[in-house]
């Protein structure tokens, strides 16, 4: 009995074979490469303390958002930027013990696409807008605010914080570190646990990855 292999044409294994090549190095190249720490998600946490601290604002022009979301299992980078309205950090004896921040949505605007493809700009800025992920123009505005602080390094912080995006406040851990006036921060978090919810048809849940990356730099002002 001849198997099937043998029964397939030399000029057409060739094909086959340049065609399972093709896939293979498709699914590599591109294929999105982080260490941005997963946040642990927990129910909002209502009740904190509030201690007595300097308010100190940041600078909402020199501070910036990078976000990174995927498609296809990570092999399609998409990036972008948001920026702050305000916020302020609260700092006892110059160590970091909470804050507050509101991110503007409306500034929302993708950086992977060139300028000149304007209508591809256009497009992709007004569906990120759009109900089917962030719905700006009912939730024109997102917020943190942290709820607790440890050192766990002389410039490493663990910090808790409510993050409320569309109309879902949850509970995140993610760690910082500081740097003279500024404090930076990385990590992702699964954006259905925020109702960012698209799925769209059986080929675009495919292709939409359920992770957001935030690339975060506060600066102060002092």
């Amino acid at each position: 009995m001849c198997s099937i292999s043998s029964q397939i044409p030399k000029k057409s294994k060739v094909i086959l074979t340049v065609f399972s090549l093709s896939m293979s190095v498709c699914s590599c190249i591109g294929k999105h490469q982080t260490n941005a720490h997963y946040v642990d998600v927990n129910p909002e946490i209502t009740h904190f303390e509030v201690t007595k601290a300097d308010t100190i604002r940041i600078d909402s022009i020199q501070s910036s958002i990078n976000w990174i979301a995927t498609e296809m299992r990570g092999t399609i980078r998409r990036t972008g930027l948001i920026s702050f309205k305000n916020g302020y950090l609260l700092l006892r004896n110059d160590t970091l013990v909470g804050g507050y921040f509101v991110v503007d949505m409306t500034t929302m605007d993708v950086t992977d696409v060139p300028l000149y493809e304007r209508i591809a700009r256009r497009n992709l800025i007004d569906h990120l807008k759009s109900d089917d992920f962030f719905y700006v123009d009912r939730y024109p505005e997102s917020t943190l605010e942290i709820t607790n602080v440890d050192a766990s390094a002389i410039d490493s912080l663990r910090l808790s914080a409510n993050l409320t995006i569309r109309d879902i406040s949850k509970s995140i851990i993610f760690y910082a570190h500081r740097h003279d006036n500024s404090f930076t921060t990385r990590f992702s978090f699964n954006r259905l646990d925020w109702n960012i919810a698209y799925e769209g048809s059986w080929a675009a849940r495919t292709l939409v990855d359920k992770e957001v990356e935030l690339d975060i730099s506060v600066q102060v002002i002092r």
